[in-house]
């Protein structure tokens, strides 16, 4: 009776293990090696649009009326003259390229001292010439690395509107060709005098250090969703100035890293001082806006079993249930932990590199397959699982939908950089482009997907009042 008792007993153990494998191999290590991804270097366009007949009617409304004034025959190397000019009429401007091109009316009073042997005649104090003309400039603006303005300003031509003539006796009596050349010499004085009071009059520095500091400042996106654009701006390069059409632009680009960052306000960067300006060979805007958003893994499992769990696939004379599907990181590498039951009983484990799929926006996992342990036991006991495609079927089901608060960010995005008045006259304006996934980062919580929004955003200056200093 012990006998057959015994023979029983090992028939029966033998059916078991022969029938319903029972399989609990090592579990890949659970470890998570990553660094959060830096955001991409971005270009931001800088302009600044400003119309030439502000800066008329500014230079006329505040520019003295007295443009150059010289009281001694003994000034300039005892250059025996006095003049003294005056500004007499509107000033009007025009600018192309990088030149402004001017006409300044002027009233002349000229004073010649008369020398013999070296010395003055004291009597009326010399000659004396007075006239009306009308000067042209043309003035080169450029900007320096230090911002400040470099101003040349060259005399093109003048044309008399009253001929002067030297007052002798109370009788006027016309000398045109001696003023001229009074005026001749003295052409670069005057055009000197323009040079001072012009670059004394704008202060550039200032706007560009108000739009430095304020690139510094997170920017709330319009919109429910609580998301915040992270600018922090790293060098300036410019063109030079040119004008058309009545306006005077200066065209730049900013290096930023941009981020967009979601659920709370990110604090503001300490803002670097104001760099020199770089010498820039072409305008461009593009720019990319990095944003890391998480899958929790507790999502990716639900969405799995949805698709999987309790779901019962047949090879043949054998079955096979998948349970649940639990999934983490091994050596950055997303591995994925089902339980199954029927012709199996257990725990198996795959592996696989997760990526991003384009054409439907999803994650899903490559080169899925079981892990190295998993294998072996299989192999050894279990080989027809390899002819039933099981790696295949698990990796078709696992397609992670990015949540739709990813779409609500582009919207709002994109609604931000429209026209986005900030501060006297500053406005961002962007236009997205694409959307891309640089980085899928395996964390203990989540895996965490760098999205790019690219796009062209500028920053700039235009209608704004300007200011004399």
């Amino acid at each position: 009776m012990n006998k057959i008792t015994a023979f029983l007993s090992v028939l029966v153990f033998t059916f078991l293990i022969g029938g319903c494998k029972v399989f609990k191999p090592a579990m890949p290590v659970e470890n998570y090696k990553y660094e959060i991804p830096k955001p991409q270097s971005s270009l931001i366009n800088l302009y600044a649009d400003f119309e030439v007949s502000k800066l008329e009617s500014l230079l006329n409304s505040q520019i003295d009326s007295v443009l150059y004034n010289d009281t001694s025959f003994e000034d300039h190397n005892n250059d025996n003259l006095m003049l003294k000019a005056w500004k007499d009429g509107t000033i009007k401007l025009s600018f192309e390229k990088n030149q402004l091109t001017w006409e300044l009316p002027v009233r002349l009073l000229m004073k010649k001292g008369l020398k013999i042997f070296n010395y003055n005649v004291p009597f009326v104090g010399g000659w004396e010439y007075s006239g009306n003309l009308i000067l042209r400039f043309k003035t080169s603006l450029s900007i320096n690395p230090n911002w400040s303005v470099k101003i040349k300003t060259t005399t093109d031509d003048y044309e008399w509107v009253k001929k002067p003539a030297v007052k002798i006796g109370g009788t006027s009596v016309p000398i045109t060709l001696i003023a001229n050349l009074i005026l001749s010499t003295n052409k670069d004085v005057l055009s000197k005098q323009i040079d001072d009071a012009l670059a004394g009059s704008f202060d550039f520095k200032e706007y560009a250090q108000k739009g430095w500091q304020m690139l510094y400042n997170p920017l709330k996106l319009e919109g429910d969703y609580n998301a915040w654009l992270s600018m922090n701006p790293t060098s300036i390069s410019m063109m030079p100035v040119e004008g058309s059409m009545g306006h005077i632009r200066l065209a730049a680009a900013i290096t930023s890293k941009a981020e967009c960052l979601l659920d709370k306000e990110p604090q503001s960067a300490s803002v670097k001082p104001l760099p020199e300006i770089q010498h820039l060979s072409a305008p461009s805007d593009t720019f990319h806006i990095n944003l890391l958003t998480d899958i929790p893994y507790s999502s990716i499992n639900r969405i799995i079993s949805n698709q999987m769990g309790d779901s019962t696939y047949t090879f043949g004379k054998r079955v096979l249930t998948f349970e649940s599907f639990r999934v983490y990181g091994s050596n950055g590498k997303m591995a994925v932990e089902t339980k199954v039951r029927g012709s199996i009983n257990g725990t198996l484990y795959l592996t696989g590199v997760p990526y991003f799929n384009a054409a439907d926006t999803t994650v899903r996992v490559k080169n899925l397959g079981f892990d190295i342990k998993t294998r072996n036991l299989l192999m050894r006991s279990a080989k027809w699982i390899f002819n039933a495609k099981i790696e295949k079927t698990i990796a078709k089901s696992i397609a992670i939908p990015f949540n739709t608060n990813v779409t609500d960010v582009e919207n709002q995005l994109q609604a931000t950089l429209q026209h986005h008045k900030l501060w006297c006259g500053f406005e961002l304006n962007g236009r997205l482009k694409k959307l891309t996934v640089s980085d899928l980062l395996l964390t203990p919580e989540s895996v965490k997907a760098n999205l790019v929004f690219s796009g062209n955003l500028s920053f700039g200056i235009e209608d704004t009042p300007l200011k004399l200093q």
